[in-house]
């Protein structure tokens, strides 16, 4: 690789150094005089504004390398414009510990992202005349009689379930779907009917809850699990061969999994099961596989013919319901069929997020610029890395004056986020350093009844919950920290007449 010139240094690395000097331990941006040695293969690169973005990936991302360390880039990218596949480009590992790059093959976790593609299915089968939007939960699911009184079933449509407009809440039923896994349908249609309250009225609220109760309607009314109807209705039409809902039937070797460094070292983490992929946050997938569904709404349709017609398309990612905040780079003003809208630099994106304690997906488009991006990745504390990467590839193919603020603005976010994770892993280390063994008296089996299920804790401190694994460390004779990986929690003992009576793990009661 030739050396770059320094007058074309100075204009094409101009953004990194006006970005990267907020930060001390970024210094490394100012003294770079070549280009990256170890570039990374483009696999769309077929003009020169293709090639000019692949080069400029290069240079950034190499330098975030840099300054966050040399394990804090693992991410795959997809972009799609007027129609093609513009660029792919993959950075890292989909698991460090096997020393398993990302690749085409690599199917990652797109936890809320999931939504829009629920929301498709219900743009499908509304379509198809066999769960329409504007019938009730009372139509589809009678047996659903909440013991909150103030929620009434007759009032509540599929759209509002859809659109996180449906007026209730209900934390234990995401509890058990999107982390320690349900037990069957019985269960959930009991969690849902004794601990669902009312909320004050039916304005935007996002939670997990109206894809949850969705998909007991969908298996209702097909006679079919959920994850089957929408790879039938959805995936095998879009020909997303790479997307599923089911763990099982993942070869684990192209599962991406949390790179975790709370111990001390890189290690890998992958604590969803069949039982705990819901249709708010629950399936896996490709870049390629994305590409393609981005591209059905790019395109209206054209791409799989007789799916969704074009109305129905639009209406899928237009504002249904109203919504106003900031996150990120996104002034977000609307949300459709699992799709959020957004002002972006000017521009009207529709995007749907996800995240799971280190993976980060972004799916996102800009009609009217006939562009779309996928962005992955799998690394704790990087987790804004994926909407930095978006906004850097918009802001560059469309030339926008301000790219270098918004960079600025974006490095500052990752900032923060890789910061809590520098915490969050202080504060694992300090438990551990403490040494208090654990008393084997607290050894056993916990239960959290309907709510919560059950905890068991052996004598060497290993605890599982549900799905999850994790260490419990001791900080004082009977309050500690458990270290799931992908979460922490708290831990305490409460003790009647001297025996222990059972424990608390941040809000949650088990009892002995």
């Amino acid at each position: 690789m030739k050396p770059l010139k320094k007058s074309r240094r100075l204009s094409s690395l101009v953004l990194s150094l006006i970005c990267f000097t907020i930060f001390s331990s970024l210094t490394a941006f100012i003294t770079v005089k070549k280009r990256p040695t170890n570039i990374y293969s483009c696999d769309y690169c077929e003009n020169k504004e293709a090639k000019n973005l692949n080069d400029s990936l290069d240079v950034l991302l190499n330098q975030v390398k840099q300054s966050f360390g040399k394990d804090a880039l693992n991410l795959t990218i997809g972009v799609v414009k007027d129609g093609h596949v513009f660029l792919k480009k993959n950075y890292g590992y989909s698991n460090p510990e096997r020393k398993t790059a990302f690749s085409d093959h690599s199917q990652i976790y797109l936890a809320s992202t999931s939504k829009s593609l629920t929301g498709t299915l219900a743009a499908v089968l509304d379509h198809k005349g066999i769960i329409k939007l504007d019938r009730t939960l009372a139509d589809y699911l009678p047996e659903l009689n909440f013991d909150d009184k103030n929620i009434h079933p007759n009032q509540i449509t599929i759209a509002s379930l859809i659109t996180h407009t449906h007026g209730i809440k209900n934390n234990d039923a995401v509890v058990w779907t999107a982390f320690i896994g349900h037990k069957g349908n019985e269960q959930l249609i009991e969690v849902l009917k004794k601990y669902s309250t009312a909320l004050p009225d039916t304005n935007f609220y996002y939670s997990n809850l109206g894809s949850v109760i969705y998909a007991l309607i969908v298996e209702r009314q097909t006679g079919k699990p959920w994850q089957q109807v929408m790879a039938n209705e959805v995936f095998k039409p879009l020909g997303m061969q790479s997307t599923t809902a089911y763990v099982s039937k993942v070869n684990r070797h192209y599962i991406s999994y949390v790179i975790d460094g709370s111990e001390g070292k890189q290690t890998s983490v992958f604590d969803k099961a069949d039982n705990s992929m819901s249709a708010a946050g629950g399936h896996l997938s490709t870049v390629d596989d994305l590409l393609k569904y981005l591209q059905f709404f790019l395109s209206d349709g054209d791409s799989a013919p007789g799916l969704l017609n074009k109305s129905k398309i639009i209406f899928a990612c237009s504002p249904i319901v109203a919504q106003s905040i900031r996150y990120q780079s996104y002034e977000r003003y609307g949300y459709g069929l699992g799709w959020e809208q957004s002002i972006f630099n000017g521009e009207k994106l529709v995007s749907r997020l996800g995240g799971y304690s280190g993976i980060s997906s972004h799916l996102s488009f800009i009609k009217n610029r006939n562009i779309g991006i996928v962005v992955l990745s799998n690394k704790k504390g990087m987790e804004a890395l994926s909407h930095l990467v978006a906004n850097y590839v918009y802001n560059s193919i469309l030339n926008k004056e301000n790219k270098d603020s918004v960079l600025k603005a974006n490095l500052a976010s990752l900032k923060r986020n890789f910061d809590a994770d520098v915490e969050e892993t202080k504060e694992v280390d300090a438990a551990k350093r403490v040494k208090i063994p654990m008393n084997e008296k607290y050894a056993g089996i916990y239960q959290g009844g309907e709510k919560s299920g059950y905890m068991e804790i052996n004598k060497k401190g290993k605890v599982s919950w549900g799905n999850l694994k994790g260490q419990l460390y001791m900080i004082s004779d009977s309050t500690g920290l458990i270290n799931f990986r992908t979460m922490l929690r708290s831990f305490s003992v409460k003790k009647e007449d001297g025996e222990v009576a059972g424990v608390y793990s941040n809000e949650r009661y088990f009892r002995r």
